[in-house]
């Protein structure tokens, strides 16, 4: 089930968004076409033992642009591309760019936590975009998302983003219960979501007490 669309307008162009999705593919292409994939994920990817011996902590930002193949890619940017526009509107692009980047290093931090002595570096915008995604369902819980299954068909977003969140969490508890090492970073998409949904709530609360003077002013004065 793939999103490819919303139907929730934005009142102002997502060049953030849009700008955030370049940069991925560029360097993406760039690595490949330069024949550095390899040595750039082992010198820009974050590995939680070097991180937690204070070396190499600039990889907790540069992580977020790399990633391991075309369907990596390509599922972060569809992500991206349907639910970072609206969440970049409601935030304004300046304090967008610092949620994505704060999410973000949420993420790979959750994903430390639980993998201290790993060596294996940790890559992608998966974290972040979760934590787009964990705004999202906050502030538009019930516009339609589509999605393409077996057909195309209009979801709510809190049947599309929770459905991704329970999956995420029930995949970290199965992985951390067994003590096993996954290809996907779920506790970090765990992480990411948690740190998108907090930091979102002061809209969220300003917008519910919006709602709640207007309904006051309807019904008092209507």
């Amino acid at each position: 089930m793939f999103p490819i669309k919303d139907d929730n307008p934005t009142r102002r162009r997502p060049i953030v968004t849009w700008t955030l999705i370049a940069i991925n593919v560029v360097i993406f292409a760039g690595t490949l076409l330069a024949g550095t994939f390899d040595q750039t994920i082992d010198a820009y990817g974050v590995v939680p033992k070097k991180i937690l011996q204070g070396q190499e902590l600039h990889t907790l930002i540069t992580s977020m642009f790399l990633h391991g193949g075309i369907l990596h890619i390509f599922g972060n940017m569809l992500y991206l591309w349907v639910f970072g526009n609206n969440v970049e509107d409601a935030l304004g692009r300046g304090k967008f760019i610092i949620f994505y980047l704060a999410t973000g290093l949420v993420a790979a931090l959750a994903f430390i936590a639980v993998n201290p002595t790993s060596d294996v570096p940790l890559i992608g915008a998966s974290g972040a975009i979760a934590g787009v995604l964990g705004a999202y369902l906050l502030l538009w819980p019930w516009a339609r998302v589509y999605v393409i299954g077996f057909t195309i068909a209009a979801i709510p977003a809190a049947v599309v983003v929770g459905f991704w969140f329970v999956l995420q969490l029930l995949n970290a508890s199965v992985v951390w219960i067994a003590g096993v090492a996954a290809e996907t970073a779920y506790m970090a998409h765990v992480g990411g979501f948690i740190a998108g949904a907090l930091l979102i709530l002061p809209v969220w609360l300003k917008r519910r007490r919006r709602k709640t003077v207007k309904y006051t002013y309807q019904v008092g004065y209507g």
